[in-house]
């Protein structure tokens, strides 16, 4: 298993930023080999846009930096920024794809909420809810939805902001605007989200931080931590060690998963 850590940012950034989506913005590649790339999206991007493929996202940027024969496995949405793994064969997206089904994929991010800590912290701990799509949004409902599931691990204060939050969420399944919904039916919209009845006048923060999966070909586990981007807004000391710390328990944990199945499969 190997580890691909960056910088996390410690200094201030605006939390009125505008995010760079200039057409001619390269995109930051954290791996590369044969079969993916593991880019970091910028917010205010889409990930992809089948229907005008000339249009600006994420897949034609990379495909502008030389990148040909790319497929998502998965998406972010457009306000959401972080990690994205996209496959470069078809035999790598159907690898990922079982993996994503299979919930073998480990995701944790960290998103801004219109709630103080003090209130935020209730919301530490898992969390279910059935989801229903509507169109280009999704709604919480009480049957006939998909099960969705998350854990918030940590909420901690804005710097500078009080009235707001980080929570640190990691994701189980990946339901359109799953984060999103779920954290607003449970009173704590993320900021400048108005779809889900979040304040406006802020730019969405929800960064796709760490990402932790098995490789097509060797299936050797590798964990990604975002390093420093523009879209990155200041986190509390609390908030940067817990990621560290997620990371270090997530290598260590995937490291034994690595050692008992190679056991398993010598005797």
């Amino acid at each position: 298993m190997a580890l691909h850590p960056g910088s996390l940012h410690r200094g201030p950034l605006s939390l009125n930023r505008k995010p760079n989506t200039r057409a001619d913005e390269i995109i930051h590649i954290l791996d590369v080999t044969p079969h993916e790339i593991v880019a970091l999206k910028p917010a205010g991007l889409a990930s992809e846009l089948p229907r005008d493929p000339s249009a600006d996202s994420l897949v034609r940027r990379l495909a502008a930096q030389g990148f040909s024969g790319l497929r998502l496995v998965h998406r972010l949405d457009a306000p959401s920024c972080g990690l994205m793994l996209v496959a470069r064969s078809a035999e790598a997206a159907a690898h990922y794809s079982a993996e994503i089904a299979a919930r073998r994929w480990h995701k944790w991010y960290v998103a801004q909420v219109a709630l103080r800590s003090s209130e935020a912290g209730q919301l530490v701990g898992p969390h279910k809810s059935y989801l229903k799509v509507e169109g280009a949004s999704a709604r919480v409902v009480r049957s006939g939805g998909k099960p969705s599931f998350l854990d918030v691990a940590l909420a901690t204060p804005v710097p500078g902001v009080p009235e707001e939050s980080h929570l640190l969420v990691q994701l189980h399944t990946g339901r359109l605007h799953q984060i999103r919904v779920m954290l607003a039916h449970r009173g704590a919209p993320l900021s400048g989200d108005i779809c889900y009845g979040g304040p406006s006048g802020r730019a969405i923060y929800l960064e796709h931080t760490i990402l932790a999966a098995r490789i097509f070909g060797s299936l050797e586990w590798r964990v990604w931590l975002a390093p420093c981007h523009p879209d990155r807004v200041q986190w509390a000391p609390a908030l940067s060690a817990e990621v560290d710390a997620q990371v270090s328990a997530l290598s260590a944990s995937l490291v034994q998963e690595r050692i008992q199945s190679l056991n398993v499969t010598a005797s």
